[in-house]
């Protein structure tokens, strides 16, 4: 038997515009009965008493007032009228806000289309996690698309830091054959370090000369306005639910080949809903800017370690040597993308170069390093230490035979560097 509160919000709701079946998903109630409740009088014939009022009913014109205002969280206006004195259920609240809900999200939208070759969409999605390198690490993907062709590009990596950031734009961008006039993201810390009170954008230093570099211009979405980037937030979705769904990897570069198969065989080769069109033949229509005539940019990781007294400086959980001189010394790291690192000292001369190494708490040394110490300073190579470089896994690009990257005088970073801290 419905009581008559229930019968009231079927009522209310089917008022609305709700429909039958939806009702019944809502209520768990039979397609029939909710019927019976919207056809027939609220109060039975049978009843002589009169209904009880609802506890809601002194707070609806409160309700009303604040729904018209734009507030539409129930468990919101629930506590707002809770201390007014309401002592119903959250879920007659609920019930009471859901049509205004409905209404609100039915209301049409203007889609903002943008020219060929205007704009690029860019974000990052959080995929859990991934064994890497020997130990367990986070993985993301980093989704761009095209505005108009709608031309997506995918590629997964176990960090989001200004290098891997400036290194998957730099992949898409030989994926796509050029690049955008614009480039529309959130308000990442890797693009947008903050924003002032007039709401002027203050770029990640390094983001912005890589944009100069592309000839692109970056542009940050309004906070709070998920609209605007749109087409990369269906993106992250369509892969979290074609690509992601079932899917079997061994590493992380097969994980990449897998995510090239299936732009290359699925994303860009199916009609898109919205255009029509399959977006690797809307493609050759986007007048991108041409990337090919110089260089890529160098994406390498620059960052300062403190050299200890027994000629090491510690990296992501491992330890590499430097020579004896240069002990107890302020240094200067460069991490490239094939996985190498530079050592400079404070005049910018390179005094060690290492392969990084896989796990934590290696440690990676040339015995050459500590031939400089006098022999009564002098210490043998730690028992376990790893005189030649291990063998690493380097990330797998989707982008085959890269071009030449430019050479940059160390200086540059100096003045771009992302100071970081293990």
């Amino acid at each position: 038997m419905v009581e008559v509160e229930e019968r009231y919000m079927i009522r209310e709701l089917h008022r609305h515009g709700v429909s039958i079946s939806e009702i019944a998903r809502q209520t768990g109630r039979d397609r029939k009965t909710v019927r019976k409740a919207v056809g027939e009088p609220l109060l039975s014939p049978a009843r002589k008493r009169q209904r009880k009022g609802r506890k809601i009913d002194p707070y609806t014109a409160y309700l009303d007032k604040r729904i018209a205002e734009g507030v539409h969280n129930a468990r919101k206006l629930y506590g707002e009228i809770a201390a007014l004195g309401y002592a119903g259920k959250e879920s007659m609240v609920r019930y009471y806000v859901q049509p205004h809900r409905q209404r609100t999200n039915n209301q049409a939208t203007v889609r903002f289309e943008t020219e060929p070759g205007e704009q690029a969409q860019v974000d990052w999605g959080h995929f859990g996690y991934i064994q890497h390198q020997g130990r367990r690490q986070r993985l993301y993907a980093f989704v761009m698309t095209l505005g108009w062709s709608r031309m997506m590009y995918l590629e997964f990596t176990v960090s989001a830091n200004i290098a891997w950031w400036l290194r998957c734009h730099r992949h898409a961008f030989h994926y796509f054959g050029g690049v955008t006039r614009e480039v529309l993201h959130d308000n990442l810390k890797t693009a947008v370090l903050s924003r002032s009170s007039n709401g002027q954008v203050h770029w990640h230093p390094r983001y912005l000369d890589f944009a100069e570099y592309y000839g692109f211009q970056p542009r940050a979405c309004q906070p709070y306005r998920a609209q605007t980037k749109g087409k990369v937030e269906n993106g992250v979705r369509y892969v979290r639910g074609n690509f992601w769904l079932g899917l079997h990897y061994i590493d992380l570069a097969d994980l990449n080949q897998q995510a090239l198969g299936w732009l290359n065989t699925v994303a860009n080769v199916r009609t898109h809903g919205t255009t029509g069109e399959m977006p690797s033949v809307r493609l050759a229509q986007e007048s991108l800017l041409p990337i090919h005539q110089r260089p890529d940019y160098d994406t390498s990781l620059v960052t300062y370690r403190q050299s200890s007294r027994d000629c090491l400086v510690s990296y992501e959980g491992n330890f590499y040597s430097v020579p004896a001189a240069y002990a107890q010394q302020q240094l200067r790291l460069r991490i490239t993308e094939t996985n190498t690192l530079y050592i400079y000292s404070a005049t910018d001369d390179e005094i060690a170069h290492h392969q990084l190494s896989e796990g934590k708490s290696q440690r990676i040394v040339v015995a050459a390093h500590y031939q400089e110490l006098h022999p009564w300073s002098a210490r043998p190579v730690r028992a376990g230490a790893i005189q030649e470089p291990a063998p690493v896994v380097t990330y797998t690009s989707l982008v085959l035979d890269a071009p030449q990257v430019q050479t940059r005088p160390l200086s540059v970073y100096a003045q771009l560097v992302e100071v970081s801290h293990e």
